[in-house]
């Protein structure tokens, strides 16, 4: 006899053992088919809503959040925006003022040139590549 028709008949005896309700203990291996079917008898879970997690997070913020201390944390970002203007500003307008002054040297443009044309061709041959294989798998 095969292990197959085996589990196929013991799985017939679970099945009509529960259908009459018959007491358990008379053979274990049915008695553990039995659990099995009643286990897939049982409704499922009821699933959780597409935005649980969302719904959660939003209790938790709520939960968590306090009036005063937000309050307190924006008007100290605030004023250490505000400081930072005041400290930075000046030392910009100087680096421009320094820089409007200079002078620059005058561009190779044939390297700018060829330098343009180079980013090209890579850019163009990556790109052919990229789709050449963009179906294989690339770790």
């Amino acid at each position: 006899m095969n292990s197959n028709d085996h589990d196929m008949r013991r799985q017939a005896e679970a099945e009509r053992a529960e259908r009459e309700g018959l007491a358990p203990g008379l053979d274990p291996d049915v008695d553990r088919y039995r659990l099995i079917v009643r286990a897939l008898r049982q409704p499922l879970e009821p699933q959780l809503p597409a935005d649980f997690a969302v719904r959660v997070a939003q209790v938790a913020m709520r939960r968590n959040s306090n009036r005063f201390e937000d309050v307190l944390v924006s008007l100290l970002l605030a004023g250490m925006g505000i400081v930072a203007l005041l400290v930075v500003v000046p030392a910009l307008a100087k680096a421009v003022q320094t820089m409007a002054s200079m002078t620059l040297p005058p561009l190779p443009w044939h390297m700018v040139v060829m330098a343009a044309i180079c980013i090209g061709i890579v850019w163009a041959s990556d790109s052919a590549w990229m789709r050449a294989h963009r179906d294989s798998r690339w770790p």
